[in-house]
């Protein structure tokens, strides 16, 4: 589980960095404000869902090692309608929010996560 939990930290890192370069395009470039956000709000949501299924895979992990027979979802329905909601604002806001950017932003902490987790293999070969 440490491997997880620095897995974890080092992808958390990396969201807040995208994030933050965001943040500075959408001061910086006003003309692309609305492509900003639209990464703003989507890799926000990703990243969020990415916690959210940390969460419910911690608490699977904890009930097979009891062994309970408290049956443990991962949560797919609420990470597909926070995703969704991500998608209605920004199709409602077409001027403030891109929605091209905001479906491109749910996908970068997966594909963080899934370049993070190369890097580490290559590395403890």
């Amino acid at each position: 589980m440490d491997d997880f939990t620095a897995h974890l930290k080092a992808v958390q890192k990396f969201t807040l960095f995208w994030l933050s370069f965001c943040f500075f395009s959408w001061v910086v470039l006003p003309d692309y404000r609305d492509y900003s956000m639209g990464l703003i709000v989507g890799s926000a949501v990703s990243w969020m869902n990415a916690q959210y299924l940390a969460l419910k895979l911690r608490q699977l992990t904890k009930a097979v090692v009891e062994k309970t027979n408290r049956k443990v979802n991962l949560g797919f329905i609420t990470r597909a309608s926070t995703s969704l909601l991500a998608i209605v604002v920004a199709a409602k806001n077409p001027e403030q929010i891109a929605l091209s950017t905001t479906l491109a932003g749910l996908f970068i902490v997966q594909l963080a996560t899934l370049l993070l987790g190369i890097v580490s293999n290559v590395r403890r070969k």
